[in-house]
């Protein structure tokens, strides 16, 4: 699929909107529980994005803890610099992690893996980092869960490749579990977190990724104005009738390194 460059300053603003989503900010919660972060504990956030969720990981672990994120978008580091002034922010690769071995007590990733060509070297570089004893709790999504109810099913179906198209792999959890026990580590916990719109709140998650979508499809050599106008009309008409529907699984791997 041919397609422009679309990630700039503007598509990061977009994701700063999306983490402050009722949605996003669930996501994040269910995430704070199954860390269990103590005061003064080491944390790596790979793949950080905006520090949003770093900055909370700081407050969490206290001024004698550490909050490290690494991200391979340098507009992604000076937010998350800004963002989370309290963090170390590193511009790297998850498949090659510009950290020591054994620094951290815990390591978190949110929809990460699923733009990794290598995911088992993502998750060897995750046991490398992690102190003996360490944590690592993992989100991300299975796109093939995806209802996103319309009318005009043909151009959904194009407008949802044309939004995991960057995706290295759009069904990444289901081969998560082999992978963490694969690289050593020890399940502990899988969870299911859905995001669910029975309504096109504009603070929520679909409606923030409606941003994206339009950004992506104007920047696309497969889809014109038109398509656009032509799909988001769709989307009003669909609510207008009472049938508006956005659900969305996310599942969570929580594992120990022995």
């Amino acid at each position: 699929m041919a397609s422009k460059q679309f990630f700039d300053e503007d598509m990061a603003r977009q994701q700063e909107r999306l983490a402050a989503t009722i949605d996003m900010k669930a996501q994040r919660d269910i995430l704070m529980e199954l860390m269990d972060l103590q005061s003064g504990e080491a944390v790596l956030d790979v793949g950080a994005g905006n520090g949003i969720f770093a900055r909370e990981i700081a407050e969490r672990v206290g001024d004698g803890g550490q909050i490290c994120g690494i991200d391979s978008a340098e507009p992604m580091i000076t937010m998350s610099s800004a963002m989370c002034p309290a963090g170390e922010f590193l511009l790297g690769d998850a498949t090659d992690l510009p950290v020591a071995d054994g620094r951290f007590d815990v390591v978190t990733a949110s929809q990460l893996l699923c733009f990794v060509g290598d995911p088992d070297r993502a998750v060897l570089e995750m046991y490398r980092v992690l102190k003996p004893g360490g944590r690592v709790v993992i989100l991300d999504s299975d796109w093939g869960s995806l209802v996103w109810n319309c009318q005009n099913q043909d151009l959904m179906d194009r407008v949802i490749e044309m939004f995991t198209g960057p995706y290295a792999d759009a069904h990444v959890p289901r081969t998560l579990s082999r992978r963490l026990v694969a690289a050593g580590f020890k399940m502990t916990d899988r969870r299911t977190h859905t995001v669910l719109n029975w309504q096109p709140d504009p603070e929520s998650y679909s409606q923030q990724t409606v941003g994206f979508i339009k950004s992506m499809m104007r920047a696309s050599d497969d889809f014109t104005d038109a398509d656009w106008e032509t799909w988001i009309a769709d989307q009003q008409a669909t609510a207008q009738a009472g049938d508006f529907l956005f659900s969305l699984n996310r599942y969570l791997f929580c594992a120990t390194k022995p």
